[in-house]
């Protein structure tokens, strides 16, 4: 006897034969999702701002743009000089002074309500800096003009200091004293006189003294994040290709062409000949096979500027303004402006303290 198939089984044969020949076609090719630009970097800068009504006030930015305000001195911005102990949890704050003002310093605790306490200086000489040593300790560098024992002996000018006589340099400019002094408690100790030679009232003469160079951070020290500046020789095809391409540079300082390099290849600079060589525009490097000035840079020609790298970010930092550009990709990332003294804020710094000599790192 012959039994009647039904439309339902007839649908179910479809069906089963569509999912046996879909499981055997190979699985369509999943699509590559499209190349994301790599984000920016983050960052967090030191700034000084000007006070209401008066003075100035050291901050800190981070990327997102949020600031915090570290200590506010009754002092001009421009004055001030900073430094950062090894841990970051200290800075000092330096008023250079000038003329009738003489200079002042503070000691700030970053994480303190209360974190700015006034700081006495040395009594003799001018303090050019203060610093943090490997050991987190506050130095002072100072300078001394006047004041100064000397003697002839042999004939041999002399500087006599505690006991110790020290030769007068024979160089060209104002021979006298560099100190280096430690705080040590409420108490500064000398720890180091040398003599030396001051070419300049601005010139650090301090440079002498070897603690100098032991400073782990300094009001007056080099910058980390500053880059190398190589000068172009004129008539150099790069040269002659930023002359070619940049026929006014809005001012008539006499200098030469530079280059600084770059996490996105070098940018050029002009660095203009004065007593202390500057920065200056134009500025200019390699976006779309072309010579272009930074994105949406709106400096005044005439503009002072100092240049900080810090991995694949440029700073580019003038009297009131900051920018902050990706160099990968060539974009401003940020633009701050009614700020001065703007630089990458430090890393904190781990210091190994020195071995006993004989011993290895592994006793």
């Amino acid at each position: 006897m012959l039994r009647r198939l039904g439309p339902a089984f007839f649908l179910g044969t479809l069906l089963l034969g569509g999912a046996c020949k879909k499981s055997q076609d190979p699985a369509p090719a999943t699509p590559a999702p499209p190349p994301s630009a790599e984000p920016a970097p983050t960052f967090a800068l030191s700034l000084l701002q000007d006070a209401s009504p008066s003075g100035c006030t050291w901050m800190r930015q981070d990327a997102t743009g949020l600031r915090k305000a570290l200590a506010t001195v009754e002092a001009p911005c421009e004055r001030l000089g900073m430094a950062w102990s090894p841990d970051g949890k200290q800075g000092a704050l330096v008023d250079r002074g000038g003329g009738t003002v003489p200079p002042r310093a503070w000691k700030v605790e970053f994480d303190s309500p209360q974190g700015l306490v006034s700081l006495a200086l040395p009594d003799e000489g001018h303090t050019d800096s203060l610093g943090f040593d490997a050991q987190g300790r506050v130095v002072a560098l100072v300078s001394q003009l006047e004041g100064l024992t000397r003697k002839e002996e042999r004939g041999e000018e002399v500087f006599v200091v505690d006991g110790r006589r020290l030769p007068v340099p024979e160089t060209e400019g104002s021979p006298g004293l560099a100190h280096a002094y430690r705080r040590e408690g409420e108490a500064w100790k000398r720890i180091e006189s040398v003599a030396t030679v001051y070419e300049r009232e601005d010139a650090a003469g301090t440079t002498a003294l070897a603690t100098a160079s032991q400073l782990v951070s300094s009001t007056f020290g080099t910058d980390p994040d500053a880059p190398t500046a190589t000068e172009l020789s004129e008539g150099s095809e790069d040269a002659v290709r930023l002359d070619a391409v940049v026929k006014d540079k809005g001012h008539t300082e006499y200098g030469a062409w530079v280059s600084l390099e770059t996490h996105g290849g070098p940018l050029y600079a002009w660095r203009a000949a004065r007593e202390l060589p500057v920065l200056m525009p134009p500025l200019r490097w390699e976006a779309n096979d072309r010579l272009s000035e930074p994105e949406a840079l709106s400096l005044e020609p005439t503009s002072v500027v100092e240049l900080r790298v810090r991995g694949a970010l440029l700073l580019v930092a003038s009297d009131h303004s900051a920018r902050i550009y990706d160099a990968r990709s060539k974009k401003r990332i940020a633009q701050l402006d009614g700020v001065h003294g703007a630089r990458f804020w430090p890393k904190q710094r781990t210091v190994t303290a020195a071995l006993p000599s004989g011993t290895s790192a592994g006793q």
